[in-house]
Formats: structure tokens, C-alpha cells, sequence
């Protein structure tokens, strides 16, 4: 089975919303609705003829979703403020079969589904980072066990849209022995990223300066002083593929009263030549920090692990 993206924007009229159209029928829907002003398709292969003549070419998009989406497949959407989890069906529907005013929604093609919307403390960082793909539609590469997270989330908020698991610290604590580091990482959002190496920089003493936290200073994501008056830039990259950080485009800001300190998720974090005064956060310390001081973790992330690693028993 495979995870998905998909956004549902297609050039509607003015007054026509594709996206709660879908949402109250249960579809999942894409554009290139005028290839059936004329005539309605009563097979793929009549509708993808029909397309190509009126396009030139059968649309990434649309084959992605009628020809590669699984019934089954979840399909993760991100808009109009809201998290939704949507289980594919097998059954596709084409032009007036969507909708009498088809046309007016820009809706041609679309795949039934079921949906649930889903919290965002819920959402884990692999998905979170997917949905914000550019393409229409594609792939979101998640591991197995993620995979089972979203099916537990899918099942239980289906039965109640109010759930919520009851975390017992003590066991979440030992049950992170369990996972692996990089897993660990996967599930863990930007900013949760971000506030654990920030925490675990304070217990060394040094002192988050709040207002330097803004997303339009991209060098450094925060800094942080300390007793002895200096500086502690710090730059954080997460992701499934995140940047890594040479540690020599980083010697530049280096001075006799500023450090500079660099975590990246990526397995060749750090590569090149050490620099004196940058200093690259391992991994391993950083994941055995965390595992140990489950206390400093976000609800959102606790929630996350828990379903990761005890809901699925």
C-alpha cells in the first residue's frame, strides 16, 4: 500500500468550492473537466482518448490518481486550515457521474474515499513535510510502521472524532528504547526538531533568546546566550532528506564571543572539515537526550510516539 499527497484545487467557477464538494460526496478529485462537455465517457480508456484530444496528453495528475492510487491507499490532504486521512476506494467516477454541474467545479476525474479529518497533533513530520509538496499529487514515503500509525488514526478517529489516547509516561519512556533514532526523527515535526536541540542547549547552559526565532532569517533558526556573554548561533535542518551542513560555510560567523552550533537529521550531517568554534550536534546525543528527558516533548510528539509504539500492541 502506498501514502499520498493530493490537493484539490481545480480552476473552479467563482461560488463553486471543489474541495467541499469532494468532501461532502466522499471523492477524491482533480481537473481537466472539459475533455466531457460533449460527451461522457463510459470507460478509462473513452475518457484518457477524450483528454488527450482535447489537451494533447493524459495529465500527471490524473493518472497518478486513476491509474496508480490503490484501492486502500491513503491519501493525506493539507487545506483550507485542516489535516484530512482519506482511505482510496476502488471505484472511479468521470465527468457527470461526479456531479451535474461538473463542469462549474472544474471536476473531471475523481476516485471515491473515505475520509476522516485528523488533528494535527496527530500528523507526523514525514507527512506534515508531504503535504507541502508542490505536485498536485505524489508519493509520501513513510516505513511500514508509520503506515500502521495512520491506520490507527484513521480507525479510531472514524469510531470517534473526539478520541484521544490516555499516555502512560513510564511506559512511553520504555517502550523509546525500542525505535530506531532516524525513525525517531521522521516522526518529529520541524519545530520539535528545533525545540529539542534547543532544550537540550539549555540544560548547557545556554538561555533561548526568544525574539530571534523568526522564519525569515534562514541562516540561523534561533540564538541563545549564555553566563560568560556569549553568542550560540544555531542552525537546524529535518526532513526525510534534509540539507546537510558543512561545518566550513559556517566559520565565516565565528568570533572571539560567537558559536555556532549546526543538527541536521541527515545521515552525512556534517560533511567536510571540523571548524573551530561550530559545533555539530551527533545524532546519537541528541536522540539519547530525548529518550531520557521524555518530559520536554510536546504532547503533539508524545501523542505521536505513543500511537507509534504502544497503540499498535
Amino acid at each position: 500500500m502506498s501514502t499520498w499527497k493530493l490537493s484539490i484545487k481545480p480552476d473552479s467557477e467563482s461560488g463553486f468550492n471543489a474541495f467541499n464538494l469532494c468532501k461532502e460526496k466522499s471523492l477524491l478529485g482533480v481537473g481537466w473537466s472539459a475533455a466531457y462537455l460533449e460527451f461522457q465517457p463510459s470507460t478509462l480508456e473513452e475518457a484518457k482518448s477524450l483528454v488527450i484530444k482535447r489537451f494533447s496528453k493524459w495529465p500527471y495528475a490524473v493518472r497518478k490518481l486513476l491509474e496508480e492510487v490503490k484501492c486502500g491507499d491513503h491519501v493525506w490532504l493539507h487545506q483550507q486550515g485542516d489535516y484530512y486521512l482519506c482511505r482510496a476506494k476502488e471505484e472511479i467516477v468521470i465527468g457527470s457521474e461526479i456531479d451535474e454541474q461538473f463542469s462549474r467545479f472544474d471536476l473531471g476525474h475523481a476516485r471515491k474515499a473515505l475520509w476522516v479529518k485528523v488533528p494535527e497533533i496527530f500528523v507526523s513530520g514525514a507527512v506534515q513535510r508531504g503535504t507541502i509538496a508542490q505536485r498536485m499529487i505524489q508519493r509520501i514515503k513513510v516505513n511500514s510502521r508509520e503506515r500502521n500509525c495512520n491506520d490507527i488514526i484513521f480507525e479510531r478517529l472514524s469510531v470517534d472524532p473526539d478520541w484521544c489516547p490516555e499516555i502512560d509516561t513510564k511506559v512511553l519512556s520504555n517502550k523509546l528504547n525500542e525505535i530506531d533514532m532516524y525513525v525517531l526523527f521522521s516522526i518529529m515535526t520541524p519545530d520539535e526538531v528545533e525545540d529539542t536541540v534547543s532544550m537540550y542547549l539549555q540544560t548547557q547552559g545556554w538561555c533561548l533568546v526568544k525574539s530571534t526565532c523568526f522564519r525569515s532569517k534562514p541562516t540561523f533558526e534561533f540564538s541563545m546566550v549564555n553566563k560568560r556573554s556569549e553568542v550560540c548561533s544555531v542552525q537546524v535542518k529535518s526532513g526525510k532528506y534534509p540539507d546537510p551542513l558543512p561545518p566550513k560555510q559556517y566559520e565565516k560567523f565565528v568570533t572571539d564571543t560567537t558559536k555556532v552550533v549546526l543538527f541536521s537529521t541527515n545521515p552525512n550531517a556534517y560533511p567536510g572539515e571540523p571548524k573551530v568554534g561550530v559545533r555539530c550536534l551527533d545524532h546519537s546525543i541528541l536522540f539519547s537526550w530525548l529518550v531520557n528527558n521524555v518530559w520536554s516533548m510536546t504532547e503533539s510528539l508524545k501523542l505521536k510516539l505513543w500511537i507509534h509504539l504502544c497503540e499498535e500492541g
